[in-house]
């Protein structure tokens, strides 16, 4: 998702869980919609949620390199369980 929308505005969404969401949604000065991955979904927040319900955590480290945090089983992020991804 992160990569479709850099693809398409030439820079990654920035802010939190729900402004980035907003973002790929198509709130963005390009009108682009990339939306959420394929089976995951948006709780009532705007945010968009791992397999367990919590909320990913969204750390942009550079202008194009983005870390994704799930807090993984125990929904508790800084956990051994954690899935991060670039």
């Amino acid at each position: 998702m992160i990569t479709d929308f850099h693809t398409l505005t030439g820079e990654n969404p920035v802010g939190t869980n729900a402004e980035i969401m907003a973002a790929v949604m198509g709130k963005n000065p390009r009108q682009a919609i990339v939306g959420p991955p394929e089976g995951l979904g948006l709780n009532t927040k705007g945010e968009l949620v791992d397999d367990w319900g919590t909320p990913y955590f969204f750390h942009q480290l550079s202008r194009d390199v983005m870390e994704i945090h799930s807090a993984g089983p125990d929904r508790i992020l800084g956990t051994a369980d954690d899935v991060i991804v670039r």
